[in-house]
């Protein structure tokens, strides 16, 4: 059975490929300009085009979470759409706006009065200022104490990870003084479902990547006329919902740029050049994930490590085979395999996370199955004649030597032997 698993040779160039793959890691090479899918874009993930191509085509809406537009700088106007959500019974009111000044004493005083009015209020702040360690944020700030020391409060910082897309989140944070501060997904999800609040903790991740629903088309949005229309009844479309205040223009043609960002579902995910969704959009759809439980599961690094080396061994082997049959047109077969095999994981990669939300990160397969032709010609025309040793190794195990079947001999019939009769004495004759 090893015979025809283990082959010396393939499993020595394998083992070559990740000593490679470690040394280009190690000097941080960037493996994204191996994968030709992305290698003019840092942003672009295989993933991405499940969210911009392969989405669900129909709009429903997410009737827990309400979207209100809110233009700045009015706090007076603020103060009035807030009375008018708590009278409609709202369950949560949670405002994407960094109060960071006082400003009139009348209005703010007003504007505290109505955002005390009940319990589940949750206010934006920003923390900053890591320490070197990289665990413990220093400040939290762009949230009045005049305001924050009266209802909760979540931070509305996103993850930066050397890219313009918005793809993780982190639960909570650090602060100086051992306090946990949560993010502001994450308390209003916690307001709102404790327990699914509760499965979210449980998970232990610092970081959880964001499993987008939509724009925000997949929820329900009102303006501010609408809220402050008292002759509307708000109270079939508000009561016992999310309502999160924030900047949302309705309008097509008013599409400006403040508090956009680019995310996954940006259908230009190649060149990109104009931010795709709000930031009270995407706090939308991180709230909905938790209130859903619908996590982006990752596989872990040494599942995926072991996934690589099997890989990369196989596929070694299959080159190795037609580097030994096929001399020729060796560099032409193996070309077609190679995009052959990429077009294959690309689509192996898609539909997992499409129908299973399951990431896997290829890049190290790719840059295996990208070095693995050169990889081969080095090693055997150059390291194996080179290395008496490794040249008297052969590229097949040996069969096993088949043991020798002793037969005994058929005992044969012992033979008679002749009775000694003693001559009988001739009689003599008278």
């Amino acid at each position: 059975m090893l015979r025809k698993i283990i082959y010396p040779h393939t499993l020595i160039v394998t083992c070559l490929m990740f000593v490679l793959i470690w040394v280009l890691d190690v000097i941080r090479i960037n493996l994204h300009f191996l994968n030709p899918f992305n290698e003019t874009i840092r942003d672009y993930e295989i993933t991405d085009i499940v969210y911009s191509r392969l989405r669900d085509p129909n709009i429903v809406p997410d009737e827990r979470i309400v979207l209100v537009h809110w233009p700045p700088p009015s706090r007076d106007t603020l103060r009035m759409m807030i009375d008018r959500i708590v009278d409609a019974g709202a369950k949560v009111v949670a405002l994407d706006i960094t109060l960071e000044d006082r400003k009139n004493p009348q209005t703010d005083s007003l504007l505290r009065k109505s955002l005390t009015r009940i319990e589940n209020t949750v206010l934006a702040n920003v923390i900053d200022n890591l320490d070197e360690d990289g665990e413990i944020f220093r400040t939290q700030s762009s949230c009045d104490t005049f305001f924050g020391d009266y209802v909760y409060t979540g931070f509305i910082n996103f993850i930066d990870q050397d890219s313009s897309t918005i793809r993780y989140f982190t639960p909570k944070e650090r602060i100086a003084g051992d306090i946990d501060c949560l993010s502001f997904a994450a308390q209003i999800a916690r307001l709102y479902d404790p327990a699914a609040a509760e499965r979210l903790f449980k998970r232990n991740n610092e970081v959880e990547e964001i499993f987008y629903a939509g724009n925000e088309d997949q929820f329900v949005h009102i303006g501010k006329d609408e809220i402050l229309d008292t002759t509307q009844d708000l109270r079939s479309r508000l009561d016992g919902k999310i309502v999160i205040i924030g900047f949302l223009p309705l309008d097509a043609w008013d599409k400006p740029g403040l508090d956009r960002h680019y995310t996954p579902l940006n259908t230009r995910y190649t060149g990109r050049n104009t931010p795709d969704m709000y930031g009270i959009v995407i706090h939308a759809n991180i709230v909905r994930m938790i209130l859903d439980n619908k996590y982006v599961n990752e596989i872990s690094f040494w599942v995926n490590l072991l996934l690589t080396f099997i890989f990369c061994y196989f596929n070694i082997h299959l080159f190795y085979q037609v580097f030994r049959r096929v001399s020729l047109p060796y560099q032409f077969i193996t070309r077609f395999m190679q995009l052959g095999e990429i077009i294959l994981l690309f689509f192996v990669v898609a539909l997992l996370f499409h129908y299973y939300r399951i990431k896997m990160d290829v890049a190290y397969w790719i840059t295996a199955l990208l070095l693995t032709f050169d990889a081969i010609k080095f090693y055997d025309n150059g390291i194996r004649k080179r290395i008496p040793l490794l040249g008297r190794i052969p590229y097949e195990l040996p069969p096993a030597a088949k043991p020798v079947k002793r037969t005994e001999k058929p005992e044969e019939p012992a033979k008679e032997e002749p009775k000694n009769e003693s001559p009988k004495e001739p009689v003599e004759k008278g």
